[in-house]
């Protein structure tokens, strides 16, 4: 297969009811591009039967890969484990319950490959979330801005659009998964803000709760401390991977 120029990163923990429209989604946002590219999955401990879905899916087509963490690591290790098999210049992580819109893809790549940035990521200016998950989020958005100098009103949306060399520099562990734009912003890196769509929750359930957001806000006062650690190792242990095979006659 022709070398990927796009990479597109979904974690996935007990997705198994939303896997076939997220393939199927996110495969004809990448033909839309026109570009050579590749969907990496990476199933985060899941019982549910994701990786096996996932399975079938890469013995139809040759743009994807699946990982299956050893066990569940949180989103931050599984997004690290598909970075690190990115083969793309322009890296795009997704969440995988169909919150997030594929078809927004190709608007954030555009801007990214304007030249003027180095990440562009997304905004969820009407979110479709409860109140429960709105409040903190509001409230970690406000402070990471105080408190890192970068001026964005939605650092927790998964969908984003990085140069890969600068996703790859990234502390992908625990819980820094919440604050990759403002760690990249303390890396030098150009970050700009655009806004995407964001739907409510259709199939499966959400993995948030109030232990989430208990440590959503503890993880604030982390920050500093972050900024001053140099990477350390990704804790994960990768237990499969699977390749999407070549077409056959």
């Amino acid at each position: 297969m022709t070398r990927p120029e796009i990479s597109i990163v979904i974690p996935l923990l007990d997705e198994v009811e939303n896997v076939d429209e997220l393939l199927t989604r996110t495969l004809a946002a990448l033909d839309d591009l026109g570009r050579p590219g590749e969907v990496i999955c990476v199933d985060d401990g899941s019982r549910d039967g994701t990786f096996a879905a996932l399975r079938r899916w890469t013995a139809r087509d040759p743009r994807l890969t699946a990982v299956r963490l050893a066990r569940h690591f949180g989103q931050a290790a599984a997004l690290g484990a598909g970075v690190d098999r990115a083969r793309g210049a322009v890296i795009v992580p997704m969440d995988g319950d169909l919150q997030n819109d594929p078809a927004d893809i190709g608007a954030l790549v555009a801007t990214l490959e304007g030249g003027q940035y180095d990440v562009v990521s997304g905004w969820r200016r009407v979110r479709q979330d409860p109140l429960h998950r709105r409040v903190p989020s509001w409230l970690a958005n406000r402070l990471i801005s105080r408190l890192g100098g970068i001026a964005l009103h939605d650092t927790g949306c998964t969908l984003k659009a990085y140069r890969a060399t600068v996703a790859r520099n990234l502390p992908l562990y625990g819980g820094t998964h919440r604050f990759l734009p403002l760690l990249a912003h303390w890396q030098g890196a150009r970050i700009t803000e655009q806004p995407v769509r964001h739907h409510p929750r259709r199939r499966g359930r959400s993995k948030y709760g109030l232990e989430r957001t208990v440590a959503v806000l503890f993880d604030l006062v982390l920050l500093r401390t972050l900024a001053r650690e140099e990477p350390r190792r990704r804790r994960h242990r990768v237990a499969a991977v699977v390749r999407g095979t070549e077409p056959r006659d």
